[in-house]
C-alpha cells in the first residue's frame, strides 16, 4: 500500500475516533468530578512510569530491518512479553498496596490495568507485520473498533455510577476484543514460543529506545505525580483534562502521520541512501495543519472549555492554552526521533533526551509549587530547552539545505497567523473570557479557514494538492499530480 492511501486510511480511522474519543470525554466530564479524574489520572501516570520500560522499540527494530528474519520476530516477541509481565506484575502490586492503604478507588484502578500489557504483547506480532507491510487499512479499521468498544463500555459503566473505575475498564475491554482479531487475523504468523536468535541486537537497541522515548515518558508521568502529590487529586483532575485534551488532538494528527512517514523514510533510506525529499514534504504537511490548529485551540480555549465540559472544568482552560502554545513550539524540532533512529545516532538523541528531561522536570516541578497554570507554563520552557538542543541535528539528518528548514517553518508560520488573527481579534475584543458569544467566533474562525485556503491555493502548497485530489476522486475526476508521497 502507497504512503498517501495509509495516510488516507490512518486520517479516516483516526477521524472518527477523534470524534468518538472527544464526544466521550464531554459525556464523561459531565458526571465526572474533578477528583474522579484526578484518581484514574494518578493511576495512569504510575502505569506510565511503570510501562516506560514497554518503550523498548522493539516494533520499530523489526519495521527498519531490511529483511525480516522470523527468528528475530521471535527475539522481539520474547522480549516485549517479558517486560509486559513484568509491567502487569508491578500494577498488581501497586494495586495492593493502595488497598491496604485503604484506597479502594485507586487500587481497582490498578488492578484493572494490570490487564493491558498482556492484551498488548498478545497482539504486537501482528501489529508490527501489519505496520511493516504499510497495511493501515486494517490497523485503521481495528483503530476504530477499539475506540469505539472504549466509548461504549466506559460510558455504560460511568452513567451507572462506577467513577474512576470505568475509566480504566473500558480500555481493557478493548483491549480484549482489538488483540483477538488481530491474532485471527495474522493466526499464521504468530509466535508463542520464545527465541534468542539476535536477542543481544534486539535487547540493546531497545535499550537506546528506553533511554530516548522512556526518558520523556517517565519525566512527563513522574511530573503528574508530583503535581498530584503537591496540589491534589482534583487539581490533577484539572490539568488531565487539559492535557489530556492536547495530546487527543497532538497524537491523533501528529503522531499517527509520522509513524506512517517513518516507514517510508525507511524505505527510501534504503533504496535511495536519501530521505530529504520526503522528510520536508511531510514537514510542511505537518506543521501547515497542525500549527495553525494548535493555535487556534490556544485562543480559543476558554470558551472551548466552557461549553464543552462546564464551569467546573474552567480551571482546565489557561493550561490548554499554554500546552498547545508548547507543542507548537516542538513541531520545531519535530520528526527528530525517526531521523535519530534512521541515522543510527540513538546514542547521541540519548544524551539529548536526558538533558532535556532533566531540566524540563525541574522548571514543572518548580511551577506546580505556583498552580497548575504556572506547571503548565512550564511546559513551554521544556520545549524551548528541547529546541535548543534539537534543531541544529536536524538539517544534518534530514539532509536538508541551507536554509530549506527556515523556508518551511517562515511559510507554515504565515499559514498560522492569517488562519487565527480574526479569532485572536474576537477573543481581544471579548477580554478573553470564557464566555465570548460563540457566533462571531464561528465567524471568525471560518474567516480565518477562508484565509488559510486561499495561502495554500497561492503558494501552491502540498495540502493543496492532497485536498484537490481528494476532491477529484470524491467527485470522479482527478486532481494535480503529486509522486512525492505515493511511492509504492
Amino acid at each position: 500500500m502507497s504512503v498517501r492511501r495509509s495516510l488516507a486510511w490512518s486520517y479516516g480511522s483516526q477521524a472518527t475516533s477523534l470524534v468518538v474519543t472527544f464526544a466521550t470525554s464531554v459525556i464523561v466530564a459531565r458526571f465526572l468530578a474533578p477528583r474522579d479524574l484526578g484518581v484514574y489520572a494518578l493511576g495512569l501516570a504510575v502505569s506510565g512510569v511503570l510501562g516506560v520500560f514497554l518503550t523498548f522499540g522493539t516494533q520499530a527494530y523489526l519495521v527498519r530491518e531490511a529483511e525480516l528474519d522470523p527468528r528475530a520476530v521471535r527475539s522481539a516477541f520474547t522480549v516485549n512479553l517479558l517486560l509486559s509481565l513484568a509491567l502487569s506484575a508491578c500494577l498488581a502490586v501497586a494495586g495492593s498496596v493502595e488497598l491496604a492503604s485503604h484506597q479502594k478507588d485507586l487500587a481497582t484502578v490498578f488492578f484493572i490495568m494490570a490487564i493491558g500489557p498482556l492484551l498488548s504483547a498478545l497482539e504486537f506480532v501482528p501489529v508490527t507485520l501489519f505496520m511493516r507491510e504499510l497495511r493501515y487499512d486494517v490497523i485503521s479499521r481495528i483503530s476504530v473498533l477499539r475506540t469505539a468498544v472504549t466509548a461504549g463500555v466506559t460510558l455504560c459503566l460511568v452513567m451507572t455510577g462506577s467513577g474512576a473505575v470505568s475509566l480504566a475498564v473500558g480500555p481493557v475491554a478493548a483491549g480484549l476484543v482489538c488483540s483477538t482479531v488481530f491474532m485471527l487475523l495474522r493466526r499464521r504468523d504468530l509466535v508463542f514460543r520464545p527465541g534468542f536468535h539476535q536477542f543481544r541486537t534486539v535487547l540493546a537497541f531497545g535499550v537506546q529506545m528506553l533511554s530516548i522515548s522512556g526518558v520523556a515518558q517517565l519525566a512527563q508521568r513522574g511530573s503528574d505525580i508530583v503535581l498530584g502529590q503537591l496540589l491534589g487529586l482534583a487539581a490533577l483532575g484539572l490539568y488531565s483534562r487539559a492535557s489530556g485534551l492536547a495530546a487527543l488532538i497532538f497524537v491523533n494528527v501528529y503522531g499517527l502521520a509520522t509513524g506512517i512517514v517513518f516507514v517510508q523514510l525507511s524505505r527510501d533510506l534504503r533504496d535511495t541512501g536519501e530521505m530529504r525529499a520526503t522528510f520536508t514534504r511531510a514537514l510542511r504537511l505537518i506543521t501547515g495543519v497542525m500549527w495553525p490548529l494548535l493555535m487556534g485551540m490556544a485562543i480559543l480555549a476558554p470558551p472551548l472549555i466552557l461549553t464543552l465540559y462546564g464551569t467546573k472544568w474552567l480551571g482546565a482552560a489557561l493550561p490548554l492554552s499554554l500546552l498547545m502554545v508548547a507543542q507548537f513550539i516542538v513541531l520545531g524540532f519535530g520528526m527528530n526521533w525517526e531521523l535519530f533512529v534512521l541515522r543510527k545516532e540513538t546514542g547521541r538523541q540519548v544524551r539529548i533526551e536526558v538533558a532535556r528531561a532533566a531540566i524540563g522536570t525541574t522548571i514543572f516541578v518548580v511551577g506546580c509549587f505556583f498552580g497548575i497554570a504556572v506547571a503548565a507554563l512550564g511546559r513551554i520552557g521544556e520545549a524551548l530547552v528541547g529546541y535548543v538542543l534539537y534543531r541544529r541535528h536536524i538539517d544534518r539528518l534530514a539532509g536538508t539545505r541551507p536554509g530549506e528548514m527556515n523556508g518551511i517553518y517562515g511559510e507554515s508560520l504565515w499559514l498560522t497567523a492569517v488562519a487565527v488573527a480574526p479569532a485572536a481579534a474576537v477573543m481581544a475584543y471579548w477580554r478573553w473570557s470564557p464566555h465570548t458569544p460563540l457566533l462571531p467566533l464561528g465567524a471568525a474562525v471560518l474567516l480565518g479557514a477562508i484565509g488559510w485556503l486561499v495561502l495554500l491555493r497561492r503558494g501552491r502548497h502540498p495540502l493543496w494538492d492532497e485536498m484537490t485530489r481528494l476532491i477529484g476522486r470524491l467527485s470522479g475526476t482527478t486532481g494535480p499530480r503529486s509522486d512525492e508521497l505515493n511511492r509504492s
